[in-house]
């Protein structure tokens, strides 16, 4: 650990000197979190220079659309923007280290009031075992380091074994004494000429010491674009930002953006989070499952003499859901329960469609009473009575 952080160490006593205020930063304290300050290879052999990040070996940042790479769609789904980081050519390890001075915060610190939650999109290439980890550190006043916390690896299981990217989140306590925290990503290759661990859209958010809450609360991030939130009680939707941790039986509107949500399936559990978005929901936790639950108006069916506001009305409505845990997506015939995947629900007229791209859900028809397995590259429809 000392060796890999060495140059971080260096770079943070610079930092170390910064006299200690009583603000807490704010929003992802990471610079070029996302491989978009600099130019991303169109190719797998050239190796752009990544921006304010500390790099060793081959790391490099990669254009979606790049061929034998994310694509383009790739991006827009997940609210990749333009690059990605990835291990780059020939390295078989390769890593970027980013130290971010926190001594601003020092009071709430070493109080012990402030969270740190780590996120990023983790991935890799088919069926090859490359990977990456990211890692931040927490580092005292002399660079030692007070503790660390994690995300963890993405398998080719976990991304149906194409190529992809999957959410991760950690959190842990803000070690009293803290004054710097160094983030590491480090990618390996197992496979090929190529080292293709990817990573995006990479975290790190100081917030209260609350975290979900179970059967109260879950936690959520914009991740991208523009996502509203109303709470219970309140006839108003109002744009999130940063990091919040909001009530149970809150609707989100996530049609221009993404968000992460985070919540734990029993008191004392480890949290689990995942992506939504495209869609209007309202999210609960009946048992141990976080179940999200389409909300959105939609027009009646086969009411041609409708009025002027209710042909106003969308006729279909929907949700693409990409993580792992116990989370349901609820349409109004069939409800959907991940199993580590990336997939859609979709109401209209002629039911509830749930489709599946990456890994595989339990579709309850709710029609039926009947329960389905529903593999990658299937769908199923659960249909109204007639």
């Amino acid at each position: 650990m000392q060796g890999r952080l060495a140059v971080a160490l260096v770079a943070f006593a610079l930092l170390a000197a910064a006299p200690a205020g009583a603000a807490v930063p704010s929003g992802n304290l990471l610079a070029n979190p996302g491989a978009e300050a600099g130019p991303g290879a169109p190719d797998a052999a050239q190796q752009p220079a990544v921006p304010s990040w500390t790099v060793e070996s081959t790391f490099t940042a990669v254009r979606y659309g790049a061929p034998g790479f994310l694509t383009v769609a790739d991006s827009s789904a997940l609210g990749g923007g333009a690059n990605f980081f990835a291990g780059g050519p020939g390295g078989a390890t390769s890593a970027a280290t980013q130290v971010v001075d926190v001594s601003a915060a020092s009071t709430e610190i070493d109080a012990g009031k402030l969270t740190a939650t780590l996120s990023a999109l983790l991935g890799g290439y088919s069926t090859q075992t490359d990977h990456a980890t990211v890692t931040a550190s927490f580092l005292n006043v002399s660079g030692a380091v007070a503790g660390t916390v994690g995300l963890p690896t993405v398998t080719p299981t976990d991304r149906g074994s194409v190529t992809a990217l999957v959410a991760r989140s950690a959190s842990a306590a803000v070690p009293a004494g803290t004054r710097g925290i160094s983030v590491r990503i480090d990618a390996t290759r197992d496979e090929g000429s190529y080292n293709d661990g990817y990573i995006d859209n990479v975290s790190l958010v100081l917030g209260s010491g609350a975290g979900p809450v179970f059967h109260k609360t879950v936690m959520v991030r914009v991740v991208s674009g523009k996502v509203r939130v109303r709470r219970p009680g309140s006839t108003a939707f109002v744009e999130l930002d940063d990091t919040q941790v909001i009530p149970l039986g809150s609707t989100i509107d996530t049609k221009q953006g993404v968000l992460e949500l985070t919540s734990v399936p029993r008191a004392g559990g480890a949290q689990q989070t995942a992506r939504f978005y495209q869609g209007v929901f309202k999210v609960t936790q009946p048992g141990a499952i976080t179940q999200l639950e389409l909300t959105e108006s939609l027009a009646a069916c086969g009411s041609r003499g409708a009025s002027a506001a209710a042909k106003k009305k969308p006729s279909k409505r929907h949700l693409w859901g990409d993580g792992t845990g116990k989370f349901r997506t609820s349409g109004k015939y069939s409800s959907a329960t991940v199993r580590g995947t990336k997939w859609l629900v979709q109401d209209s007229c002629a039911g509830t469609l749930t489709r599946v791209v990456r890994g595989s859900v339990t579709v309850r028809d709710k029609v039926k009473r009947k329960t389905v397995t529903v593999a990658a590259g299937k769908s199923y429809v659960a249909r109204p009575k007639r």
